[in-house]
């Protein structure tokens, strides 16, 4: 298996996990090697625990320069494992199924299950 295919497995992983409840995130501010720049801008961070590692997942936005002056906002997702100060290691590559796993984190992180079972049962 290829190095590639190790780690599309892995991100499809963590998305089983957290979606089974078995992979637990938490939100936090982000950490200094992710504060807004003026260029990227970040506003909350999911960590999670594995295996004696931790994740971290963020959606952030950057400027995506086509000229000097010439710029538009653009937005991506990043999972990285990071050592236990929180800064980052390594970065998963991009693949689609980050932004699955960050919609998700939110979901479990926000209890918006909770919240709908809460509301079927005062009916």
């Amino acid at each position: 298996m290829t190095q590639e295919n190790k780690t599309a497995r892995a991100m499809f992983l963590f998305l089983k996990l957290t979606q089974d409840g078995k992979l637990i995130w938490t939100a936090m501010d982000p950490s200094p090697d992710t504060m807004e720049d003026g260029n990227k801008v970040v506003r909350v961070m999911y960590v999670a625990k594995k295996d004696d590692r931790m994740l971290r997942l963020y959606h952030y936005r950057f400027r995506s320069y086509t000229d000097e002056d010439e710029w538009h906002w653009e937005d991506s997702i990043a999972l990285e494992v990071s050592d236990p100060k929180g800064l980052s290691w390594w970065s998963f590559p991009r693949n689609r199924v980050i932004w699955d796993l960050y919609e998700a984190v939110k979901f479990k992180t926000t209890k918006v299950d909770e919240f709908i079972d809460n509301l079927f049962s005062q009916q």
